[in-house]
């Protein structure tokens, strides 16, 4: 072989190499860590009738557990909540998987129209839980949005530099014409506090 065609070999090696790292490393970044099950973020982008929602619910077999007076949201999570007078709102419950519980609250206004839903994701009677499933659930939220809506405007992530001994927040924001979100995530390192929410509404 010549000393050129070594070279060249050579060099096809090491981009080939650094192509294969490059996407390793994307992927690692975009991975789901741990496996989850389909229906624990099967989470709807859209807003529609009331009726809508509660069919869908009756077809998981959720619970419903609405409560006979009006739950508050603060305008930090959704910020038209002035603007607009709601029914109490429909509330449902539905074990997804093993250690997790979902809670979906819906806000609709007299003529049934929804503008908010509220979706939040607990550990579910203080089972104990994967250490890295609540991790697995917020990044699979998050790809979903961002598949819906578009890139986030506002992320900040407090996980990635939090001590052991502490609490953290994870945020992410978009917005559009049609739809905006809001999800963040509670937790620490030590996997003893877990708690996700998601909202999806419009003005």
């Amino acid at each position: 072989m010549t000393k050129q065609k070594y070279l060249i070999l050579s060099n096809i090696g090491i981009i080939a190499i650094v192509f294969l790292l490059n996407s390793c490393s994307s992927f690692k970044n975009n991975e789901i860590i741990i496996p989850i099950d389909e229906k624990t973020t099967d989470i709807e982008l859209s807003l529609g009738e009331i009726d809508k929602y509660i069919t869908i619910e009756k077809r998981q077999n959720s619970i419903d557990v609405t409560r006979n007076y009006f739950v508050d949201i603060s305008e930090g999570i959704y910020p038209y909540i002035k603007n607009h007078t709601f029914e109490i709102p429909k509330e449902f419950e539905l074990q997804t998987e093993k250690s997790i519980e979902l809670r979906k609250s819906y806000y609709y206004t007299k003529n049934g129209n929804v503008k908010l839903i509220l979706y939040e994701w607990n550990v579910a009677d203080k089972s104990e839980v994967e250490k890295e499933k609540f991790k697995s659930i917020f990044l699979n939220i998050e790809r979903k949005v961002t598949q819906k809506i578009g890139q986030p405007f506002f992320k900040k992530i407090e996980s990635k530099k939090v001590r052991n001994d502490k609490t953290f927040r994870d945020d992410v924001k978009w917005q559009s014409p049609e739809l905006n979100a809001y999800l963040f995530r509670f937790g620490d390192r030590n996997n003893t506090y877990n708690q996700i929410i998601l909202a999806i509404y419009k003005d």
